[in-house]
């Protein structure tokens, strides 16, 4: 379901990226087409056609400007602009195949023959331009060409009968020939797809932790670089956090890994609750956990308070019990406190002055919160 989201979206990007041009292209023709005729049609005929096409070709490219200036990815969307281009497609198709019976003369074959070799022109234009949709290719050619081969038919003699019958073969030819372009192109898009769902997993495995899908160590050390040039300009306060689980090798030995990693989870989910979208919390590792705050107080003192309420607010998420299948699992965590500037200038002084204070929570009895000293 999702790659035909992601093939209609992809088509709908195409057929707009051509839109313009093709309304170009056939304003152009529709303005040399209705001056060669209007020598043998009324003029009153051949202006009408011409200002109804032109104000419907103005209309269509207008509307695929703001299209592609308001993209949209929500699929319903994409299905409704995608339907509205059809219409629009067959809707220009049928105002092509008005002009075998509005432009075609009755008794003039070589201004009839300027006509036909118009359409077969204009069929041929439509199928390059709308080739990744079957659907618009199919609309287009079929009502573009099929009036005129109607009206040749119907005229009865010899070389108009022979010209209808051939008309038809080429239609058929057309209509062959656009599944296999079809077939192509959206090739091409499935191809593309998957290279940019492989970049994405790539891209997933290199920066984030495949149980919790919280960043690792890697993203989380080119975030806080990052965190703390900016503090140093900006002169606004950050911290590290360093979370540890108590007793969790305990946890793994007796209930098994699976339970183990059920309890990382939820720690997880907990930790993304108790900080702001802006902040980062990242798994190093086992049950080690490091949460990065930033734009905290430029005052050091106010900077610490804002610390000790998420550290106290995670403590007490962190302490509420965990359901871990059919068990219920109470875990608490030791946390240590690194400080930007007091505490280190990098992000190595940091995470090893934080992991410190960590150790010192742990070593006054666990579930507890130590500021780096």
């Amino acid at each position: 379901m999702v790659r035909q989201a992601a093939v209609q979206a992809a088509q709908l990007e195409r057929l707009l990226a051509t839109n313009t041009r093709t309304l170009t292209t056939s304003t152009l023709i529709a303005v040399v087409l209705a001056y060669v005729q209007s020598g043998v049609i009324a003029l009153h005929v051949v202006i009408g056609w011409l200002s109804v096409l032109i104000l419907f070709n103005v209309l269509r490219m207008l509307l695929g400007v703001y299209q592609q200036r308001h993209p949209v990815t929500d699929e319903a969307l994409v299905r409704r602009r995608l339907v509205v281009f059809r219409v629009g497609v067959a809707l220009s198709g049928l105002l092509w195949g008005a002009t075998s019976y509005l432009l075609f003369p009755a008794e003039n074959p070589q201004h009839q023959m300027f006509v036909i070799f118009v359409l077969t022109g204009m069929t041929a234009g439509g199928i390059v331009s709308y080739a990744v949709d079957l659907t618009s290719a199919f609309l287009y050619s079929i009502l573009t060409l099929l009036p005129v081969l109607l009206c040749l038919f119907l005229i009865g003699d010899t070389i108009s009968y022979t010209m209808s019958v051939a008309g038809f073969l080429y239609l058929v030819f057309l209509v062959m020939s656009v599944r296999y372009m079809h077939k192509s192109l959206i090739e091409n898009i499935m191809l593309h797809f998957d290279a940019l769902e492989s970049e994405k997993s790539i891209k997933q495995l290199a920066f984030y932790d495949v149980l919790t899908n919280l960043p690792n160590r890697r993203l989380l050390l080119d975030r806080l670089n990052h965190a703390l040039a900016l503090s140093a300009r900006s002169g606004k306060r950050g911290a590290l956090l360093f979370l540890d689980l108590d007793h969790f090798k305990m946890l793994n030995d007796t209930l098994g890994h699976d339970k183990g990693d059920l309890l990382l989870k939820q720690v997880a989910e907990r930790l993304l609750g108790c900080v702001r979208e802006t902040d980062t919390v990242s798994r190093l590792g086992g049950d080690e956990f490091v949460v990065m705050l930033e734009d905290l107080s430029e005052d050091a003192a106010e900077a610490n308070v804002q610390v000790d309420a998420v550290s106290q607010q995670i403590i007490a998420s962190l302490n509420q019990p965990y359901l871990l299948g059919e068990f219920e699992y109470i875990s608490t965590p030791s946390i240590g406190v690194a400080m930007f500037v007091e505490h280190g200038q990098s992000h190595e002084e940091l995470l090893k002055n934080a992991d410190i204070a960590m150790y010192q929570a742990k070593k006054a009895g666990r579930n507890a919160v130590r500021f780096f000293s």
